[in-house]
């Protein structure tokens, strides 16, 4: 079997609608898999294991039995630890809720409850909130009080782009979050999403949500952050681009504001190249972007190389903020930035590597951001070779 069937296989197996045409291929192809643990391995890689089972159990002279009890056997995994995870997390969401802070429940944990037909089919591992800075100290109380501790070693407390605080309670991991497009600096939009913000029922209480506009956005820019190296971060897009009566006025408005269409555009555009029909093509073309920047889009993450799932070096996580810097336009905004990924603060580049903030090697770690993009394009054009 050629390298790129197992990853049609697997994208077959994430679309978001099923269709006869489609399961069949993707029965065909999974016979013609000769290396199951391999293929397994990477589609758990890609966090696809409990839509592979769900879209060849009905089918199961499709695959060996040994491997469709596999399979099996990752979905109820999944389904009991995400059962229990919303469990757990339900005393957290009433005492946000009755305390009237502003956290909302984005990526993983709220698009298994709001995007996926069954809670087992999205596998998420912490869970991730958007928090409005003026919320912080009391969020903060709030969960000091619930009995969660601080796992991220955080130095200062603070909530900002340099900064994502991990807050745990046994198996439960908490992630927060400053920036509700996970950029570099503020939003222009300010308090205005949290005026739109939803409710989402979580068991017996309720979780604050991004408008799913908003959250569209995000989810692109989150992609690309991770050069879409997760096949279900692009499924998470194409589900939530199909929503009945989502407005693409609303999404095309956010990207254009926040100056990511680059990034919201690319995001749209893989999901369509991977899942043809998919994303309607009006938005596509209003937020493609200008030759330039186009070009730099194909050249870092390239269709083909993405529909082939390639093992590629990712670039670094703040690409869609220098994309965004591009479309701003603004020497002192760009300064002020690149200046504040290449050169954060001493105590945050020490908790996030573990070298002593007064060590020597603390440098080393600074002239590796530094070279960072340099030697991801090295490594890459070896790996063409």
């Amino acid at each position: 079997m050629s390298e790129l069937q197992p990853s049609r296989l697997f994208v077959l197996c994430s679309r978001p609608q099923a269709d006869p045409a489609g399961r069949a291929e993707a029965v065909r192809l999974a016979g013609q898999v000769r290396d199951w643990d391999k293929a397994i391995g990477q589609a758990g890689r890609e966090g696809l294991l409990p839509l592979v089972f769900e879209n060849l159990r009905k089918d199961p002279g499709a695959v060996p039995g040994p491997v469709l009890e596999t399979l099996r056997l990752a979905f109820m995994k999944n389904l009991a630890r995400t059962t229990q995870v919303y469990r757990d997390l339900e005393p957290f969401l009433e005492s946000v809720r009755r305390a009237g802070l502003r956290a909302a429940l984005i990526k993983g944990g709220r698009l298994a409850l709001d995007a996926y037909p069954d809670i087992a089919l999205r596998p998420f591992w912490d869970v991730d909130f958007i928090v409005h800075p003026a919320d912080w100290a009391g969020l903060r109380e709030l969960l000091s009080g619930l009995g969660f501790v601080e796992a991220s070693g955080a130095p200062s407390g603070s909530l900002d782009w340099t900064f994502s605080p991990y807050f745990r309670k046994g198996p439960l991991f908490l992630e927060f979050h400053a920036n509700p497009l996970g950029l570099h600096f503020p939003n222009t939009d300010g308090d205005g999403i949290w005026y739109s913000a939803g409710r989402l029922r979580v068991r017996g209480t309720e979780a604050m949500i991004l408008p799913a506009e908003n959250e569209l956005c995000y989810l692109c820019v989150h992609a690309q952050q991770h050069s879409y190296q997760r096949l279900i971060w692009l499924a998470d897009i194409v589900r939530l681009a199909g929503r009945e009566g989502l407005d693409w006025n609303w999404v095309c408005r956010v990207a254009r504001d926040e100056r990511i269409r680059g990034p919201v555009f690319y995001g749209l555009h893989l999901a369509e190249t991977l899942w043809p029909g998919s994303v309607p093509p009006e938005p596509r073309n209003e937020l493609r972007p200008g030759p330039l920047e186009l070009a730099g889009l194909h050249a870092l993450w390239s269709e083909a190389s993405t529909a082939a799932r390639t093992d590629a070096p990712a670039w670094p996580y703040y690409m869609p903020s220098i994309f965004s810097l591009w479309e701003r336009r603004d020497p002192g905004l760009a300064v002020r930035v690149l200046g504040e990924i290449f050169f954060p603060p001493r105590d945050w580049l020490a908790a996030a590597t573990g070298v002593a903030a007064g060590s020597p090697r603390l440098y080393g770690r600074y002239a590796e951001r530094i070279l960072r993009p340099a030697v991801t394009s090295a490594r890459r054009m070896l790996d063409l070779k």
